[in-house]
């Protein structure tokens, strides 16, 4: 059994096939949307780690292990012929899938895996009921009231709501921007994880994925009471719901993905001066 799983081509076309039944689940319940997108997010980040240090891996398994890596993936297959409609199982699947190749590939040191079945288990984070918990729009009532003041328009802020001398409009949680702070947040995790910059950068760019989310959307909600105020409903709508809003979305994954960028930059340039001094 431990030469058998041993073979890097099994365990390849194992993990594929625990990959394709978990996108199969989403597909046949019908969890396309945010979900999908950050599962594939996930697994592409996840691939792509394991693709990077495949040479570094030490594929030495135990019978043991092998043997607990089989039950679990038995398990994920029986288990799977019951889904079909959501079932919190397919957040699991993914971090149970990464355990059970991980300890048919290298045994029970799974350490050497965390980057990889960290990644996998974000997919686990029950999302929407953890932002239920919280809001944010008075904060961003507020911080979209002072842009609209700084700009010399006579706002009022009163909790969510703005006013303006000819009109007002109300921040809903669903506006608050706290849906696009964890987007960038998830982001942030990722990126750090499949390119290690340390921790003060690290902690930089956790801190600028809150920033520059909460300023873009708050920009978007000074915008809509401006075009409220103006008493412009088409321009609100499009800038609201249609393709407005997610140019917003663009421009502050586009500002977040170039401040990832540079910082990378910086690490690449630091080791080539490491390499030359030494």
């Amino acid at each position: 059994m431990k030469g058998f799983f041993n073979t890097r081509y099994l365990l390849l076309a194992i993990a594929v096939a625990l990959t394709t039944i978990h996108f199969q689940l989403i597909w046949r319940t019908g969890h396309q949307g945010q979900f999908l997108e950050a599962s594939i997010v996930c697994w592409a980040a996840a691939w792509f780690m394991i693709w990077r240090r495949r040479q570094e891996l030490n594929f030495k398994s135990t019978p043991i292990a092998s043997a607990i890596g089989l039950a679990c993936i038995a398990w994920i297959l029986l288990r799977s012929l019951t889904v079909n409609e959501y079932d919190s199982f397919m957040r699991f699947l993914p971090l149970m899938s990464g355990i059970s190749v991980a300890l048919l590939a290298s045994g029970f040191t799974l350490n050497c895996y965390w980057r990889e079945l960290l990644t996998l288990g974000l997919m686990a984070i029950p999302t929407t009921t953890i932002l239920s918990q919280f809001d944010i729009s008075s904060l961003t009532a507020e911080f979209s009231g002072s842009l609209l003041w700084y700009a010399g328009f006579r706002v009022i802020q009163e909790g969510v709501l703005l006013h303006l001398p000819t009109g007002s409009v109300e921040v809903y949680p669903g506006c608050s921007g706290l849906q696009l702070i964890w987007q960038h947040l998830s982001l942030g995790i990722l990126f750090v994880l499949v390119f290690p910059i340390g921790w003060m950068r690290s902690l930089i760019v956790s801190i600028a994925a809150v920033l520059i989310a909460f300023v873009v959307n708050s920009i978007r909600v000074a915008l809509m009471a401006v075009l409220v105020a103006q008493n412009n409903r088409d321009a609100f709508d499009y800038w609201h719901l249609g393709t407005g809003s997610l140019i917003f979305s663009l421009i502050s994954v586009s500002l977040f993905g170039l401040l990832c960028y540079v910082l990378l930059e910086q690490v690449d340039r630091a080791e080539e001066e490491e390499e030359v001094q030494a």
